[in-house]
């Protein structure tokens, strides 16, 4: 690892602009000395360590058929394209490492051509959306030239019922039987995924794997070694997946499926029988979702109890369905009607059954609403407006010990930011939430130069126990700090509705000023928000959870970051209330513990949004003053690199250095 990583090494020769990185050959070496003993890695690697070719080049020297495939599992999709589509290829021709490195996508990712066909044969006549049978035409059209065959590869982003009705589905695939077997886009993703050395996933494909394993099934062939990136998101989504999720409209669009099915495969009185129970399904669809809306009220989230009241009729209709569509599927025309009835029939038992359990469980006593280590809650979407019903586990670190981290040779968990807890194990809190165990630590620096490149400036507005008179303070502050920089500023809350109050009320001082006011969640995708900032300068744009991490404006083009307040998320999630509940039973701190770890994450990522090059200069501005005021504020100050830090104290700025110092 040294010779590849040193100034004159394999890397430094090829790659034109490489600059060696002592802390980037430090994480290399230890997960290639990992990967030969076993164990457990964690690997804080500061902004600019170069993380992925850390791992990458260590991944692609271990990787052999088939004891030790490599599992690399990212949380953004940008990150997956980057490794796949330039990092792992550049990698692989630079080592002559045969063996292949490729994405997997879950199945429902991909089309599959004889469902195609068959919606656009039949025409679809049910689909609810005006203009959905043109687009079908089009997905169909697609689908018989496209050689990669996945929805991210049709240019455009189908409506959820066209894409329902053309997806590849477990369950609803004839193999050998279907005419298009041998160029079916799924089939050669499955068989270049067991043919390859390195599969790049998802976190949630990483989950759904380790969920179908529990029924004796499985998303990815064997692998021994797995790398996390991202890693700091693992717990949240291990919570998501390893429970249950059935929304108004994914129970609504599961019905049309169904009423698809039944009207061109299903005969004579098995049909008449189906459409009735499919309409008093619906209807008792729209009573529960609608009961559960009323009890969430103003709220976006609720822990299900006793006093919601919600209709129970739902589960039973559901599985009347089931058998319905099981037996109509006996008597299908042909095999294709066969397997679509059978298709929709495994897709109401298992919504049955999931509801059905959450209702059950919404109707005992106990404050945190759990039953068998499950926390059950119904939440609003926004800005949809959707209901769901959820269950989500307690704690998913001990499933995550036992089924995902026990059976591997060896496992990296990595991320620029997860070093959040106080020495001397600043990863306690990670390791709690995503069952790692025993695991050797690793904290690499960041190579750049903070103390040259950065500053914090703390502006102590009050604290926002007072949410008129704190919105009233940050409406005349922040066009102020915002000149400061001549815009090029960001501007991160924790909320949509004081973000946009802020917003109306900071408007006229911006333009006055001639800086333009760019606000998240206005229909403007986030790529589309950040190109307009880059174009539109002077800019200050205003953003939410999708803008604390994950975004990278280099240049000067950014040289200025405002934290409205620091990131604790409010404590009223049932999930949340529950973890904390079963830590307070246990002897421990759920301040401490949880909330603060993850707010401390949180605040390092919007502070990590300043500085992404050596030539990057800015400030970061914290209009907080629990920061200075508070004993936990330390935690936040001492979590950053280092940095000059002052806080404005009757227009002056008074150095915090000596106050910060460990």
């Amino acid at each position: 690892m040294a010779e590849l990583f040193g100034s004159g090494g394999a890397l430094a020769t090829r790659f034109e602009g490489f600059e060696e990185r002592p802390s980037q050959a430090a994480m290399a070496e230890a997960i290639d000395e990992l990967f030969l003993k076993g164990g457990r890695l964690l690997v804080e690697a500061g902004t600019g360590t170069g993380k992925t070719f850390a791992y990458l080049l260590p991944a692609l020297l271990h990787a052999e058929l088939p004891e030790k495939r490599v599992v690399i599992s990212t949380w953004t999709r940008t990150l997956q394209e980057q490794l796949v589509g330039r990092d792992l290829p550049r990698l692989r021709e630079l080592l002559g490492v045969p063996l292949e490195a490729v994405l997997v996508q879950g199945r429902e990712n991909y089309v599959c051509r004889r469902r195609a066909e068959l919606a656009l044969h039949r025409n679809d006549l049910l689909f609810e959306g005006a203009g959905s049978g043109a687009q079908l035409a089009e997905v169909v059209e697609w689908s018989a030239r496209s050689r990669v065959g996945t929805r991210a590869d049709l240019g455009f982003e189908p409506r959820a019922e066209v894409w329902a009705a053309v997806r590849a589905e477990r369950g609803n695939c004839l193999q050998g039987r279907s005419p298009h077997f041998h160029s079916c886009v799924w089939q050669d993703a499955k068989r270049r995924a067991r043919e390859a050395g390195v599969l790049v996933v998802n976190h949630a494909l990483l989950l759904e794997d380790l969920k179908l394993k529990r029924a004796g099934g499985a998303v990815l062939p064997p692998y021994s070694l797995l790398i996390v990136d991202e890693a700091h998101h693992l717990e949240e989504v291990a919570a998501d997946h390893l429970g249950g999720r059935f929304s108004r409209a994914s129970v609504l669009g599961l019905l049309r499926a169904a009423a698809r099915a039944v009207e061109t495969g299903a005969r004579g009185t098995d049909r008449d029988e189906l459409e009735h129970v499919l309409s008093r399904c619906r209807g008792a669809a729209i009573e529960l979702f609608e009961a559960a809306a009323g009890w969430i009220g103003t709220r976006t989230v609720a822990a299900l109890e006793p006093g919601a009241r919600l209709p129970a009729s739902l589960p039973l209709l559901l599985q009347e369905a089931h058998d319905r569509l099981v037996a109509a599927a006996k008597h299908g025309p042909d095999e294709g009607a066969a397997a679509e009835l059978a298709a929709r029939a495994t897709a109401a038992g298992a919504a049955a059954e999931s509801i059905g359990a959450i209702l059950d469980a919404s109707l005992r006593e106990g404050a945190a609403r759990t039953t068998d280590e499950l926390v059950v809650f119904a939440e609003r979407s926004e800005p949809s407006g959707d209901v769901a019903l959820c269950t989500a586990p307690v704690e998913p670190g001990p499933i995550l010990a036992r089924e995902l981290f026990a059976p591997l040779h060896a496992a990296v968990l990595t991320s620029a930011t997860l070093a959040v807890s106080p020495p001397p194990d600043r990863f306690a809190w990670l390791r709690r939430g995503c069952g790692v165990g025993e695991a050797q630590a690793l904290v690499l620096d960041s190579p750049f130069d903070y103390r040259r490149q950065s500053r914090l400036v703390v502006d102590p507005l009050p604290e926002p126990t007072d949410p008129e008179a704190w919105t009233a303070a940050l409406i005349e502050r922040v066009p102020v700090h915002v000149r400061r920089s001549d815009g090029r500023a960001f501007v991160l809350f924790t909320s949509r509705k004081t973000m946009e109050a802020v917003a109306a009320g900071a408007r006229a001082a911006l333009e006055e000023a001639g800086i333009t006011l760019l606000v998240q969640g206005r229909g403007v995708p986030r790529s589309k928000l950040l190109q307009q900032f880059r174009e539109q300068q002077p800019a200050a744009l205003f953003g939410l959870a999708s803008f604390w991490e994950g975004v990278d404006v280099p240049g000067q083009d950014l040289a200025h970051v405002i934290l409205t307040r620091l990131p604790f998320a409010v404590p009223d999630h049932p999930l949340e209330l529950a973890r904390a509940e079963r830590l307070e039973r246990a002897g421990g701190n759920a301040f401490s513990a949880l909330s603060l770890p993850k707010a401390v994450l949180r605040f390092k990522q919007g502070f990590g949004r300043l500085i992404r090059t050596r030539d990057d200069r800015g400030d970061v501005t914290v209009l907080d003053a629990r920061i200075v005021q508070r004993r936990y504020g330390r935690a936040f100050l001492l979590a950053l690199p280092d940095c000059r830090k002052v806080v404005l104290r009757d227009g002056e700025e008074v150095d915090l250095d000596e106050e910060t110092a460990p």
